[in-house]
């Protein structure tokens, strides 16, 4: 499926009327990646060159910092007396809700009101206490040393290596550095919003850096899809042993019968595993076509653009908008460009408000769902729409789900 011929005939073969979005050309895979080879010739693998090397946490501190400052700001004696900002996040969130909620109207609103509580227990949290704290900045550094030995663990540049069909599934030792940061602040720190917030650091730093290898690999998906196999400097068995690894980097640490099912179909697993996910996205594609007044071009596996509410936008085919909106996600939207970053900053800070409200842990991880459903794996899935807008020259677009990624350990432009 990487000739533009065979994406079509697999999407007449799916009834779906779409088109497939051309990329200009393969300048931009050659300034972001690297086929890496053997002195033989053999192919090891790919890196994305923009992927940093060395590590900080400073980045993420100075903008949740930057975020909870700002938000703050907006929540005013004002503005929350008036009950103006919890109006403006149940709007936000209840933004184009599916109609059908029968039966989860209750439950939704439920949830809606501990976001909002979530986010008000911040108007109150002393952010310059907080982050120039001596113990806050010694338990954060201490952290990052052992993330730091983590990550040269795994090459942070290579987002696929077909030399090693068990490669990434080995290597999966980031989750150790958050176990030892949590113990080592849980020891340090008896003051409880200090805590909590440095705990909310802690876990979500770690997830982020593990999070932008998926997001590249996304846009070498994209790149690999809808570009000719030799405009790459690639064979045709590479390029299935490329789709190998990326799937492979993709299983759970738990889920050894999945790694021994990758090893014994190597050649094809990748491929296999691209077919099904792309025939997934044109099921959810035909199932909420009904709600669109046009679907126009299919950009690539995962992104199509239509027209919703009268309003031009992207979809993304794998991820729903919500826990309770079944219909596929909005991840670009042409008339307002800046809709989707505003709800995520907003869900992002719930996540961080939300350790501070008293509710038994089920119900938290409950509601910790809630508000990741929103935003967690849609912004990584939107990696293969920064491949579109990148391989298409198009920077406004691609600026903007950089901006809507939020993730201060990328660097995404070349």
């Amino acid at each position: 499926m990487r000739t533009l011929s065979i994406v079509i005939g697999l999407m007449c073969a799916l009834a779906v009327n779409t088109q497939v979005a051309q990329a200009k050309s393969a300048e931009a895979f050659f300034k972001r990646f690297q086929v890496v080879r053997a002195q033989d010739g053999k192919l090891i693998g790919i890196r994305d060159r923009t992927l940093p090397v060395k590590f900080s946490v400073e980045p993420y501190v100075n903008l949740i910092r930057s975020q909870l400052t700002q938000e703050q700001s907006l929540m005013s004696k004002e503005n929350l007396q008036s009950g103006q900002y919890d109006s403006e996040v149940r709007n936000l969130l209840s933004e184009d809700m599916d109609q059908d909620l029968t039966g989860q109207q209750a439950q939704f609103d439920q949830n809606v009101q501990v976001v909002v509580d979530s986010l008000k227990k911040l108007a109150v949290l002393n952010v310059d206490f907080v982050f120039s704290h001596d113990i806050f900045k010694d338990v954060v550094n201490r952290y990052q040393v052992k993330m730091n030995d983590a990550i040269m663990l795994l090459d942070p540049t290579m987002i696929a290596n077909v030399s090693d069909s068990s490669y990434f599934y080995k290597k999966n030792v980031t989750y150790k550095a958050v176990t030892w940061g949590l113990d080592f602040a849980r020891k340090r720190m008896s003051n409880i919003p200090m805590l909590s917030t440095v705990s909310y650091v802690i876990v979500q730093v770690e997830r982020l850096i593990t999070q932008r290898r998926q997001f590249h690999q996304n846009m070498l998906l994209h790149y690999l899809e809808n570009f000719k196999e030799e405009e790459l400097g690639l064979t045709h068995e590479e390029v299935n042993l490329i789709w190998s690894s990326i799937y492979e980097s993709r299983i759970q640490w738990y889920a050894f019968w999945e790694s021994n099912a990758a090893k014994g179909n190597w050649a094809k697993y990748g491929i296999n595993n691209f077919f099904l996910n792309y025939r997934m996205g044109s099921s959810n594609l035909k199932n909420a076509q009904s709600i669109y007044s046009e679907v126009s071009d299919r950009m690539n596996f995962a992104f199509q653009k239509v027209t919703y509410n009268n309003e031009k936008v992207v979809v993304n085919l794998f991820d729903k908008e919500g826990m309770f909106q079944n219909r596929p996600a909005v991840a670009y939207n042409y008339d307002r460009p800046t809709q989707v970053v505003r709800k995520r900053l907003l869900l992002n800070l719930a996540e961080l408000g939300l350790s501070f409200v008293p509710m038994s842990p089920n119900f938290k991880d409950y509601i910790s769902s809630f508000i990741k459903s929103y935003y967690e794996q849609q912004r990584i899935t939107e990696g293969a729409l920064y491949g579109f807008f990148e391989s298409n020259a198009d920077s406004k677009g691609a600026a903007q789900v950089s901006a809507q990624y939020l993730n201060p350990f990328d660097t995404l432009s070349l």
